[in-house]
């Protein structure tokens, strides 16, 4: 999944192994962050951010979005589309997003888990009832390089990023 968020000119946008549901009521989402990193720092300035899911088919953003980047706009500098959705980023392409408002940040060790709570949310119609994933095949887990995502389709898994 990738998450993003926007300060004034600023758009930070990472790649997260998974963000975790911690309440049903209210619904809150909770995403740990590096400490220092620019889309840490964007975050907490920031009073929303998104969780956006994309496909297999789309993990080249994955790459892309791993390395730094010293432009204000992550997105439109590496031509990622997106769209402002409660002055917020949402990836284009994504299968799902879940739009968060920071309620807390606590530290925790060298990341600081950032808690959100949800105000807007979207998922494609494979995420109708049970988890079809006729079209949406998923990203299980990046590595810890973010180089080699794993996806539940036996013939895609460990299939190299072209």
């Amino acid at each position: 999944m990738i998450l993003t968020s926007r300060y004034g000119e600023e758009v930070a946008a990472m790649p997260a192994n998974s963000c975790m549901p911690i309440s049903d009521d209210p619904p809150l989402l909770a995403v740990s962050v590096r400490r220092g990193s620019k889309t840490n720092r964007v975050l907490k300035r920031s009073k929303t951010f998104s969780v956006n899911w994309i496909g297999f088919s789309d993990r080249k953003l994955i790459t892309l979005l791993s390395e730094s980047s010293k432009f204000p706009d992550k997105l439109k500098a590496l031509k990622i589309p997106y769209q402002e959705i409660m002055s917020t980023p949402v990836i284009s392409m994504a299968q799902a997003y879940a739009i968060c408002e920071r309620k807390s940040v606590q530290e925790a060790g060298d990341h600081d888990l950032t808690i959100g709570g949800l105000v807007g949310s979207m998922a494609s119609i494979d995420f109708d009832e049970n988890w079809k994933f006729e079209d949406y095949r998923p990203i299980l887990y990046l590595g810890s390089n973010f180089r080699d995502p794993y996806t539940t389709i036996p013939d895609m898994r460990r299939a190299p990023l072209k």
